[in-house]
């Protein structure tokens, strides 16, 4: 008798998915971006562990929940979070892979220069924002507490990464000081990287992922560019483009790895 499995594509529930095969050993953890959720994974990562792959996809605290809850975190909290799960997915997997969206890119970059990750997949990473907005919130912060987003004129699947409708402006300040503090931290970079970004990308300036690539100290690093995706590539038209581009990449870093264990032999 076959089961036919149900997949859920729209939660904010974090998830974990026990791979299968030689690739089970393998980890993949999934941090998604400023008031996201993991849903922005959902679809890559099905598609990942029906490859063998374990994967993991946290929950940010303040994220997935209300606005309200956000308001009380900081990037040292989600940080704090990133950590504890890499830590106890590391425990159960002989490599990690650490694939982050936008916010989830910075705090992935910060994570590799303080583990020894296997691999990094920056998607959306900021570097530079498109809009200047964010530098008033260190003041904005003290008059309001959320701003609202542009409601959206029509659906697509970009809905499904559950992101909240208002930002708390206390933490686009932390944000700022986030992408500072990894900024600096770049150039101490030195595992595999894979870089996607999306040509119609409102949010991230197009330059961000060109200066990664510039910065970074890795030997291995790839850059890509998707000309029709936006900030969500993950769920946009060529997501398909980019689940291709990142499985590859992934896969090269398991064949670089056993390749280097059976020489070791």
């Amino acid at each position: 008798m076959f089961i036919i499995e149900s997949k859920v594509y729209k939660s904010t529930e974090p998830f974990f998915w026990t791979g299968n095969g030689a690739k089970q050993t393998t980890g993949i953890l999934m941090i998604h971006g400023f008031t996201g959720s993991p849903s922005e994974f959902r679809r890559i990562g099905y598609e990942l562990r029906d490859e063998g792959y374990t994967i993991q996809a946290v929950r940010l605290p303040g994220h997935g929940t209300s606005p309200e809850d956000m308001l009380r975190t900081g990037w040292t909290d989600w940080y704090g979070h990133v950590l504890e799960n890499y830590d106890a997915l590391a425990a159960k997997c002989k490599n990690v892979v650490v694939m982050g969206h936008s916010m989830g890119g910075l705090l992935a970059l910060k994570l590799a220069v303080e583990r020894q990750v296997a691999g990094v997949v920056s998607l959306a990473t900021p570097i530079f924002l498109t809009s200047r907005k964010s530098a008033l919130a260190v003041i904005m912060q003290y008059f309001i507490k959320y701003i609202n987003k542009k409601p959206k004129t029509f659906s697509t699947l970009l809905d499904e990464s559950c992101a909240y409708t208002k930002t708390p402006i206390r933490c686009v300040v932390s944000l700022r000081k986030l992408l500072k503090h990894v900024k600096s931290l770049l150039p101490q970079v030195e595992a595999p990287i894979w870089i996607g970004q999306g040509g119609k990308d409102g949010v991230v300036h197009q330059g961000s992922a060109a200066f990664l690539y510039e910065r970074i100290r890795s030997q291995s690093k790839e850059l890509r560019y998707y000309a029709k995706s936006s900030h969500g590539l993950l769920l946009d038209q060529e997501r398909e483009l980019v689940y291709a581009d990142i499985a590859a990449f992934i896969l090269s870093l398991q064949v670089a790895y056993y390749g280097v264990k059976e020489r070791v032999r």
